[in-house]
C-alpha cells in the first residue's frame, strides 16, 4: 500500500516533468546546433560548391596540397618523342599506360618491345576520341598490341571520355602529361606541333597515387583520391582549379586549349578584379567552324584578363602557373565536361627548377602570341 501523501506524490511529478522538459529542450538544442554546423561546412563559405550544379563530383576531396617536389619537366615539340621511348625501354618490370590518344608508332613499337621482353605491359585506350591523330584506330591499336602480348583493353566506360594522358614505369615512377601520344604532340609532325608538358615524378605517395587511379579504371571501379597533390577528374579538379586561381595573389600564367567553364571564367575575372595580372594563351582559330573559346575569351577579357593566341604552336598545354610559387600541369582542360565528367589526371608542383621552366617557357609562348 502506498502511504505517500497525495500532495507530495502531486509536487514529485511536477518536478520530473520540469526536468524531462529540460532535457529534451536541451537535447533538441544540441540538434539544431549540429544541423547548423553541418550546413555550414557543406557550403564552404567560399562559393567552391556551385561547381557540383554542372555535374562535377562531390564529396570526395580535402583541400588542395602545397605542390610536389623533386620532379622533372619536359616541354615538348623539343623534346621529342625519345623521352618517352627512352622511358619505355628502361622500363625493368611493368608499364601501365592510360591515354587518350596512341598513334605514335614509334611508342607503339616500343610498346611491343617491352611486352616482348617479358614485362608486364597495360595499355588502356579511349575508344571513341574526338580525333585520332592518325591512321590508325584506337580499336586497331588495341588488337594490334594485344597480339604482341600487351594486356590492352578500352577505357572504364564510367567516365563521358578518358582523356588522361599517363604512364607508370616500374611502379616507381609516374609520368603526368599534357601529350597525348602523336606526332603533332612529340615533336613528329611537319604540319602541327603541339605546346605540351610532362611531369616525371618518382614521389611515392604521387605514384601510389597514380597506380591506384590506374587499378580503379583497370577493374571499373570507384578511384579514391587521397594524394592532395594529385588533381583528378571528376573528383576534385574543379575544386582545384578555382582554389587555385583564388590563392593567387600577384600573378596567374595560363596556357591552356580551352576556355569554357562558367565558373573558372567567373573565379579569372575575380582574380582580375582584385589586382591580380592574369595572362592567358589560348589556341589560334583554325579551319572555318570559328573560335570555340569565343564566348569565354569575351567573358574574361571584359574582366580585366589579358588574352593572347599563339599562331605558331598549337596550345594544347594546360597549365597554371600562381604566383611563381606553385602551378597546374595536367590533362584538365578549363572545360565542364573535362572537370565534371571526363577521367583526367594533373598535379600541383613547386619544384623551383619546374617553376623557372615552366615561367620561361611560358614567357617565350607570350612573346610569340598575338592579342586578342
Amino acid at each position: 500500500m502506498d502511504y505517500t501523501p497525495f500532495s507530495y506524490r502531486s509536487r514529485h511529478y511536477v518536478l520530473l516533468s520540469f526536468i524531462a522538459l529540460a532535457l529534451c529542450m536541451l537535447l533538441t538544442a544540441c540538434d539544431m546546433s549540429g544541423s547548423t554546423s553541418s550546413s555550414n561546412y557543406g557550403t564552404g563559405g567560399n562559393g567552391s560548391g556551385t561547381g557540383n550544379s554542372n555535374g562535377g563530383s562531390a564529396g570526395s576531396t580535402g583541400p588542395i596540397g602545397t605542390g610536389t617536389q623533386g620532379v622533372q619537366v619536359f616541354v615538348e615539340p623539343d623534346a621529342g618523342d625519345r623521352v618517352i621511348t627512352n622511358a619505355i625501354d628502361g622500363a625493368k618490370q611493368s608499364l601501365w599506360l592510360e591515354m587518350y590518344l596512341l598513334t605514335d608508332r614509334k611508342i607503339i613499337n616500343a610498346l611491343e618491345s617491352a611486352a616482348h621482353r617479358g614485362l608486364d605491359v597495360r595499355v588502356m585506350l579511349e575508344a571513341h576520341p574526338y580525333g585520332s591523330g592518325g591512321s590508325l584506330s584506337p580499336r586497331g591499336t588495341l588488337d594490334k598490341l594485344s597480339a604482341a602480348g600487351v594486356k590492352a583493353q578500352p577505357t572504364s566506360p564510367i567516365f563521358s571520355l578518358t582523356h588522361e594522358k599517363g604512364m607508370i614505369i616500374d611502379g616507381n615512377t609516374a609520368y603526368i602529361m599534357t601529350s597525348n601520344f602523336t606526332l603533332s604532340a612529340l615533336g613528329g609532325s611537319s604540319q602541327t606541333q603541339n605546346r605540351e608538358y610532362g611531369i616525371v615524378d618518382t614521389n611515392q605517395q604521387d605514384v601510389q597515387g597514380v597506380i591506384n587511379i590506374f587499378n580503379a579504371d583497370w577493374n571499373h571501379s570507384n578511384a579514391q583520391v587521397n594524394d592532395p597533390n594529385l588533381v583528378v577528374s571528376p573528383e576534385n579538379s574543379r575544386q582545384d582549379f578555382i582554389s587555385l586561381i583564388n590563392a593567387a595573389h600577384r600573378s596567374l600564367a595560363i596556357e591552356a586549349e580551352e576556355m569554357q567553364d562558367d565558373e573558372v571564367e567567373q573565379a579569372l575575372v575575380s582574380a582580375a578584379k582584385r589586382g591580380v595580372q592574369v595572362q592567358v594563351i589560348l589556341p589560334a582559330p583554325t579551319g572555318s567552324s570559328g573560335d570555340s573559346n569565343s564566348q569565354g575569351i569575351a567573358t574574361i577579357k571584359q574582366g580585366g584578363v589579358t588574352v593572347k593566341e599563339d599562331p605558331r604552336l598549337y596550345m594544347h598545354a594546360k597549365i597554371i602557373l600562381v604566383d611563381g610559387q606553385k602551378a597546374f600541369v595536367g590533362s584538365e582542360n578549363i572545360s565542364t565536361a573535362s572537370l565534371n565528367r571526363n577521367r583526367e589526371l594533373g598535379i600541383v608542383v613547386a619544384d623551383q627548377n619546374v617553376l623557372n621552366t615552366l615561367q620561361q617557357t611560358f614567357q617565350q609562348d607570350w612573346g610569340d602570341s598575338t592579342t586578342t
